[in-house]
This record gives C-alpha cells, structure tokens and sequence, in this order.
C-alpha cells in the first residue's frame, strides 16, 4: 500500500466522493466508460493547511482545478506554482505532493480518474508538446462549475448503472472545457423528478434516521410492490440496499473530514450496532472503517 501523508483542518463547505470497490469493477466492464473514469472528486473551498504527499504516487491520474487562492505541486525535478484560473494534472505513479498556500489558501475542485486511456486523456489535457510541466490557464466558467456539481451530485444519488454511465460520461465533456475553452457552450436543463428521483431524495434527507420499504414507497407516492420493482428497474438495486449505498457513502465523507471515533460515525447515520456498521462499510467499501482512515493517512493538524 503506498504511504500517504495528509494534513488539513477540515474545510467549511468541503465535499468528497469516494466510489465504492464494487462500483469501479463494474466501471471497468463497461465499455463506454472504461478508458476513463472518476475513481474519487471533491471540492475543498479556502483549504487553509491542505497538504498531501505520496512518496510513490497512486495508480490514477490528479487532476486539480484552480479557482481561487493558490497553492503547490511538488514533482521529482519540479516545482509549480497552482493559481486562481489554473489547471494541473499529475500523470500516474508520480511522486508528489502539493499544498495550500498558508497566506492565501487554494480553493480546489479535483478529481482521481483511471482507465485504460487516462494517461493518453492527462496527455491531451496538459498538452505533453511542452517539456517542462506547468499550469495553464483557462477562462473561469460557471458552466464548467455547474458540470462538477452536475456529476457530484449524481453520484450522490448512489452508484447505479445509470449513474455510474451519466457521471463518468460527462468527465469527457468536462476536460474539454479545459483543451478547448472557446467552444464550451454547455447548456444545463431541468427535468421534473420522478418517482425513484424522489425517492434517493428522501433517503438522503433522511440518513440519519431508520428507515423502511414502506417509508421510502410512500415518499415516491407507491405502493411498496410497485415502487420496489419500479426502483430495482431505475436503478439496479433494491431500495434499502440502495439506501445503505447512500449511508456508507456519508460514512466516507465523515471518515474523511472529521475528528469522529467509529461508533459515532455509526451513531450519526442512525446505526446503534458499531460492530454491524463496520461489516456493513466493508461490504461496500472492501476494507474496515479503520482501515479506511489508515490507509487514506487521514490526520487533522490541530
């Protein structure tokens, strides 16, 4: 396992999506996403005592967007300076590491990607022609930001067929927005919620809380037969299993971010049992909660 080191305080307004082990297997068996696909993105505004370093790297690509502040990448033989309006990607098995600059902390939006042509995908991102790495700058973009929340907010919903194609389908139109800023036009629709839309939206605003089938058929306004066949359909899951998908996702988030032991991550996702909310975590996420904080090297600098 390769050695991490990370220090921050926690960042107000921070947010993070960690894919489940299960969830990038099935990426690489699709063939419209398996040359590339998000393994891990996040948000971190004003990331005052952001700091990450990987002595031997990490199998996907890093790639960090710039928005405000400015911070640090670390390479073998060079140094680069990451400001406000900038782009930066670190190809795969690189050592680095990076931070926030202490005066004026970056704020970031990032992203890990693998598959079997991120390297090729980094290459036209950074435009390789140059021989000595460096940021460049593109025109800040309120459609680019809107396309990152576009795809967080889907994996948010959890890690069905669909959402695992949608999310990951629109990474390609996102990086392009960096390779060719003067032709990024996007245009961002609504639509009217459907019945297993609300329904993901009721369990997670209820993840908290002991939930049942009848809850959640009831939110999407259903009967309880008619609602599960009608989500498993959507989704490819079954309703509570979907929910503890949601659930365990939040318990990353909080692994990540905070100063909480186990149990009371437990506790704040409604689960009064640390011992089975560890084998639920394991199931989902392949490892122990414990041995989820050790190997992300998550510590907080107080």
């Amino acid at each position: 396992m390769n050695s991490v080191t990370r220090k921050s305080r926690g960042f107000a307004g921070e947010r993070i999506i960690e894919i489940p082990r299960d969830a990038l297997e099935r990426c690489r068996t699709m063939p419209l996403i398996n040359s590339l696909f998000i393994t891990r993105m996040g948000f971190y505004p004003k990331a005052r005592y952001h700091y990450y370093q990987r002595p031997t790297g990490i199998s996907q690509v890093i790639l960090l967007y710039c928005t405000d502040g400015q911070g640090w990448i670390q390479l073998p033989n060079h140094r680069v300076l990451l400001t406000a309006g900038e782009v930066f990607a670190i190809a795969p098995a690189t050592p680095h590491s990076y931070g926030a600059d202490a005066d004026n902390p970056w704020t970031i939006h990032w992203f890990h990607f693998s598959g079997t042509h991120c390297q090729q995908v980094m290459n036209t991102v950074m435009d390789e022609r140059s021989s000595t790495p460096h940021a460049f700058r593109v025109p800040y973009s309120e459609e680019r930001i809107a396309l990152f929340d576009r795809m967080f907010d889907t994996f948010l919903k959890g890690y069905s067929t669909s959402n695992l194609l949608f999310a990951n389908l629109t990474l390609p139109y996102f990086l392009a927005s960096f390779v060719l800023p003067e032709n990024f036009q996007p245009e961002l629709g609504t639509s009217v919620m459907s019945p297993t839309d609300k329904a993901i939206l009721y369990m997670q605003e209820h993840l908290s809380q002991t939930i049942t089938l009848d809850n959640i058929a009831q939110s999407a306004h259903l009967s309880v037969s008619f609602f599960s066949r009608k989500f498993k359909q959507d989704t490819g899951y079954a309703p509570i299993e979907y929910f503890n998908h949601l659930r365990i996702q939040r318990a990353c988030q909080l692994l990540h971010f905070g100063d909480l032991r186990i149990n009371e991550v437990a506790s704040q996702l409604g689960i009064d049992d640390p011992f089975y909310f560890s084998r639920l975590f394991k199931k989902h996420m392949g490892v122990s909660p414990a041995d989820y904080k050790k190997s992300e090297g998550i510590q907080r600098r107080t």
